[in-house]
This record gives C-alpha cells, structure tokens and sequence, in this order.
C-alpha cells in the first residue's frame, strides 16, 4: 500500500474546504513587487514555484498491478492510496548444463599417447609368482594323491598282512605264519600267528610316531638280513622315498631285536 500526504498549508500555500487559495507568504511577494505593474497573483505563484505533477497523475512503471487511487480527507489532511499487488518472487533457474561429448569423437581429437615402455623386471617377477604357484599347486596334488593311494591301499588304520614260512611252530607252506603290521593312533604294531595257531600269536610294538602321524603306511619283508639261513622281519614305516625301517632277527622260534 502506498501512501502520499499533502496538508493544507506549505511553501506554496494551501486550498480551502471551498476551493480558495491560502498563501502564506503573499505579503512578502507584494512589497517587493510594488514597483511592478500588477500581475495575477496565480501567474506569480507559478513563475516563482513551477507547479509539480499532481499526485494522482503519476504512473508506476514498476511491472506491478496498482489500484485505482483512493483519497481520504481529513481536517487539512488529504490520503492518496493506492494497492500494489506484489507478484511472488521467482526461482533462480540454474544455468543450462554444459553439453555432453562423445567420447568416441574426444578418443579421435586426443593425440596418440605414447605407450610405455615396461621393465624386464616385471616379467622375471611374474615368471617367478608363476613357478611359486605352480610349485605349491603341484606339491598339494601330489600330497592328496598320495594319501588317496595309500587310503585305497592300506585302508585307514593304515593295515598291511603277510604269510610267510619262518620256521615258527612246524609252519609249512600249507599252514604258514601270519604277520599283521598296523598303525594304529600313530603306534606301530606287528602281530605274529605262527602256523596260523592263533593261541600261540605275539605282539610286536615296534616305535611310536609323532602325533598326527596315522596315516603314515606300515609293511612288512621277510628277508636274512645276516645269512644264517633264517629269515629276518623287516618294518617299512612311511612313503616311498621317505621310509625307515626297523629289523627283527630270527632267532628260529622269535623275532628279537637283538641276537
């Protein structure tokens, strides 16, 4: 709402309630006049102060609605109001977004980039992780595959049997000696059943390996290890290319470790 207030008196005089000039500084106007001829006071007032635009005539050039004007007199007080209708203020909108290019044609504009050269280094690095990779995958197959040999030979315990003529108890070719060689929770056992008589059957505990050892393979060989005629038993423990091996002498009815 805009508001503009005019009162009845100022630099320029005012207006009655019928229409009448006030001035208020006629007198002065007249005595230094008196030597002029007479002029219409209303000519003078308007030489000496040049009338402004009225009021109601002004015009807003503001972009906004503005209301017929209204006046409200009162006393030697005149109201000139009129309404502006305030549009609502717009949203900044953000700027266009920069165009998006092709990254064919940017692969295209781009100069060749030189390509670098790599060093030998890195190929002997490689070359060596290979070899090491290699290296280990063989060994774990070889490890697996050894110990699925042996579970489909020896069994689990780890069991290997033998018959044989020792000359133990009369055996004979048609009734021969018995030999059992078994790891059990990683203790060596050999069992002996002359002639098959299992009444007369020894035990032998041959050693006892490290723990976590019992699917270490166990056989046995019979063979004169010092030529007199007898056969000797011999205990295999372990996989080939990593067996050690106990010997019990025939003493002609036992095996002994000692003669």
């Amino acid at each position: 709402m805009l508001f503009e207030q005019r009162s009845g008196l100022g630099k320029r005089g005012g207006f009655t309630a019928q229409g009448e000039r006030i001035t208020t500084r006629q007198p002065q106007l007249r005595s230094q006049r008196q030597g002029q001829p007479d002029v219409d006071e209303d000519e003078m007032y308007e030489e000496a102060y040049p009338p402004r635009l009225p009021t109601s005539a002004r015009r807003y050039t503001a972009g906004y609605d503005v209301s017929d004007e209204e006046i409200y007199e009162q006393g030697n007080t005149r109201l000139h109001v009129r309404y502006v209708d305030i549009p609502k203020r717009r949203q900044a909108q953000l700027p266009p977004s920069a165009p998006t290019r092709d990254p064919i044609q940017d692969e295209g504009e781009q100069p060749a980039r030189q390509k670098r050269k790599v060093h030998w280094l890195v190929f002997a690095g490689l070359a060596v992780l290979i070899m090491l990779v290699g290296w280990t995958a063989l060994n774990l197959f070889a490890t697996w595959w050894q110990v699925h040999t042996d579970d489909v030979t020896y069994g689990n315990p780890r069991t290997f049997q033998l018959d044989a003529v020792v000359g133990h108890n009369n055996d004979s070719p048609t009734s021969p000696t018995h030999f059992i060689a078994e790891n059990l929770h990683d203790k060596i056992i050999v069992v002996e059943i002359p002639a098959g008589d299992i009444s007369k059957s020894r035990s032998f505990a041959i050693t006892t390996l490290t723990q976590g050892s019992a699917l270490t393979p166990v056989t046995i060989e019979l063979r004169d290890v010092n030529a007199d005629g007898k056969p000797d038993l011999l205990v295999h423990i372990g996989d080939p290319g990593n067996v050690f091996t106990v010997i019990l002498f025939n003493n002609g009815l036992q095996f002994v470790s000692k003669l």
